[in-house]
């Protein structure tokens, strides 16, 4: 990707909070930080578009200086922060840390809420939140321990994934699984790999789709995007894997092609559309979010996950989402900002309007 070069011509007005990649952590077994790695080119893309813009971003990169964070955050004058933090200490289930701090600090920032991000991280807590605004998902169980018999209700096949990991982390080519067998031996790996509950939930046979919404209050679904298996190894389940979204050299990567817009009858693409827009607002994303659908042989849309923090770099879904529907990328991260600003001035609003009313 090209990379802006200009001159600042005047100190940082915003921040942008990501991850910081440590080096020392990265080993040859040690693929999982290849998502990491991925955020480089999206803080770089974000940097150039703010310049675009007018803005004079600052980049911050967290690992575990919590405290450095803080004071960098106190010290300066910040209009707002763009956050793409995911975790700390590469520990996903902290994402909801740094929003936090800034909701204490009452500096502005993108994206969804420390509760929404914690939410929809946990996966079971997010299905029982689904299954209350009758938004359908499939049937699931999260094991904390090695099964001793088939969970009840759930039909083989059935897919094993972590319960509180984003980005497809721990989902490989063994993660579908057949018989009761293959399933004790995958729940055993997620229980020892990522030292977590392993949530197991059945298998939907079928399209896949996911829908990017963009808005806070008055949500707006994109055009929906399809990933297309045809060209996908035969001998591989058809999935998103992690090394589908984050491996350019696997078979993976290239066997699971996004097509967007989908080729959709209208009737479908509404169902798609407005399952996707219940679950966000039912899970509380704002700014900018991501929907996985599995659409079954019944016509009946699936809810696979909800992703309030996802990559938005421009050759990532939710960018292409927003081009076809005429968006550029830099008035894509227009607006994301404008939202977050706009809901800034809202409660500064409301607070102005209280101390006139003491």
């Amino acid at each position: 990707m090209r990379t802006l070069r200009y001159r600042p011509l005047k100190a940082p007005d915003c921040a942008i909070v990501a991850n910081k990649i440590v080096i020392e952590k990265m080993t040859a077994e040690d693929r999982e930080l290849l998502s990491e790695i991925a955020v480089r080119d999206e803080v770089e893309a974000i940097r150039a578009s703010l310049c675009e813009l007018g803005y004079n971003p600052l980049v911050i990169e967290v690992w575990d200086d919590v405290s450095g964070l803080l004071a960098t955050l106190t010290k300066r004058k910040l209009s707002f922060v763009f956050n793409l933090c995911e975790s700390l200490q590469g520990d996903s289930t902290l994402e909801m840390c740094v929003p936090s701090m800034l909701e204490m600090l009452r500096i502005p920032y993108t994206g969804s809420a420390p509760l929404t991000l914690g939410l929809a991280l946990h996966k079971g807590r997010a299905r029982e939140i689904l299954h209350y605004y009758r938004v359908p998902y499939p049937r699931f169980a999260v094991l904390s321990e090695v099964p001793k018999e088939k969970p009840r209700g759930i039909p083989f096949p059935m897919i094993v994934k972590p319960s509180r990991e984003d980005g497809s982390a721990g989902i490989t080519k063994d993660s579908v699984v057949r018989g009761f067998a293959q399933l004790k031996a995958q729940v055993d790996y997620i229980l020892r790999n990522h030292e977590q509950p392993a949530l197991v939930e059945e298998y939907i046979e079928g399209r896949e789709f996911n829908v990017a919404v963009l808005g806070d209050s008055d949500p707006v679904a994109m055009p929906v995007s399809e990933i297309d298996f045809s060209t996908l190894d035969p001998s591989l389940p058809p999935i998103v894997s992690y090394d589908a979204k984050w491996n350019v050299n696997s078979a993976y990567y290239r066997g699971t092609v996004p097509k967007c817009p989908a080729e959709l009858e209208p009737a479908v693409e509404e169902r798609i559309r407005q399952t996707a827009l219940t679950a966000y607002r039912a899970l509380g994303v704002r700014d900018y979010g991501r929907v996985d659908i599995r659409l079954s042989a019944e016509g009946t849309p699936y809810v696979l996950e909800v992703n309030p923090n996802p990559d938005i770099s421009p050759k990532a879904g939710l960018a292409r989402a927003a081009g076809v529907a005429g968006m550029s990328y830099p008035q894509l991260i227009e607006r994301i900002v404008a939202l977050a600003l706009a809901r800034s001035s809202a409660y500064e609003y409301q607070e102005a309007s209280a101390v006139g009313q003491g």
